[in-house]
């Protein structure tokens, strides 16, 4: 009888581990944006000042509270008290950890499906675009020609894709990953062109961010070849956004240099760590005064069979705020370089005083 009861003990807690795991894998929590004409509840503003517009990641989706608070986008927007209309996508794991959405869904099914399976119920690019124009147009139907243009000039498109795209195509070779970019930056291309065509304007006014170097993620599990491969993609993957974005003809494109403003706040710390500064400013580590550029506030472990986080005592001081994600003095860093930069192409406000241009950031 004490066997029997040792071995149905041992039998009930294997079944309620299997049925736990399987509950895990089936029960993350997404914010899915459908396709364009369901009823999704979401409209467009009917009127506004200014409108910020966001198409993106989870780099970028303001939703996901329990990431690191406040994104850049919530930043950029409170600095000249703008509409922010956000369908960036974000899908969030019951035991922590999240991913984001990418460009093209259809690239899941040509590169990494035994990994992204997780990824395809996010709205990729295509399917938020679509959603917002479809609200955009809803709004405009009793608007004259003249409000119509005012609308217009008035709102800001973002579009801030790359990091999961690239963390998709790290475990793959360099020239299947390398067609994979190609493919997806026509994309965005290809859907600028659309919303252009559908909104009825060819003078846009849209922020593109760069991607990042994801070798210096604190999840990132370096081999040599790997990360050769890996920064070898994002520069191509940069390199071809910029050389679109300059070649685009609907508007103007703001493109701000994500991968150099996160090396930044790394050589910051890393200056001032070793008692240098650099000719630009670099290693007085003064704002926010970075502590740890390396490892993330939120660190993951395992115990007696569990993932549990262990936060750290001062979010802003760190650089990461999980393993794939910036923490929040780097949103707010980030925010305000890109307001100093588009505030001279677009903004024309009597309470801003200064000008700051950033190298990293052009206008094409």
């Amino acid at each position: 009888m004490r066997f029997l009861s040792k071995f149905h003990i041992l039998s009930a807690l294997a079944a309620c581990s299997i049925l736990y795991s399987a509950w895990v894998l089936t029960s993350q929590r997404y914010r899915q944006v459908p396709p364009a004409g369901s009823d999704t509840g979401f409209q467009a503003t009917g009127s506004f000042d200014q409108k910020l517009v966001v198409f993106g990641d989870s780099w970028s989706d303001n939703s996901v509270r329990d990431i690191q608070g406040q994104v850049w986008t919530d930043w950029l927007c409170s600095m000249f008290s703008c509409h922010h209309e956000n369908l960036a996508q974000t899908a969030t794991f019951p035991l922590g950890g999240n991913v984001g959405s990418v460009i093209d869904n259809t690239e899941l099914d040509l590169v990494g499906p035994g990994i992204s399976w997780h990824r395809r119920p996010l709205a990729d690019l295509r399917s938020q675009m679509s959603q917002w124009i479809a609200a955009e147009q809803d709004s405009m139907r009793s608007l004259s020609d003249d409000d119509i243009h005012l609308r217009q000039n008035n709102t800001i498109i973002t579009v801030s894709f790359g990091v999961w795209d690239i963390w998709n195509l790290v475990e793959e070779t360099y020239d299947l990953a390398k067609a994979s970019i190609e493919r997806s930056i026509g994309t965005l291309f290809e859907q600028l062109d659309t919303l252009s065509e559908k909104w009825g304007t060819k003078d846009m006014k849209v922020i593109l961010t760069t991607t990042v170097d994801v070798t210096f993620f604190p999840a990132f599990e370096p081999t040599s070849e790997k990360q050769k491969n890996t920064v070898r993609l994002v520069n191509y993957w940069n390199n071809m956004l910029r050389d679109r974005a300059e070649d685009w003809d609907r508007g103007t494109i703001y493109l701000f240099d994500t991968n150099a403003f996160m090396l930044d706040q790394i050589r910051e710390w890393q200056l001032f760590a070793a008692g240098m500064e650099g000719a630009t400013g670099l290693g007085k580590n003064e704002d926010p005064g970075w502590e740890n550029v390396e490892k993330p506030c939120v660190m993951r472990r395992k115990k007696w069979g569990f993932w549990g986080g262990e936060r750290c005592e001062n979010p802003e001081k760190y650089l990461f705020w999980n393993d794939m994600h910036l923490g929040p003095s780097a949103h707010r860093l980030m925010g305000t370089e890109i307001f100093h930069g588009i505030k001279d192409l677009w903004l024309n406000q009597a309470q801003v005083t200064t000008s700051k241009h950033h190298p990293r950031d052009i206008a094409a």
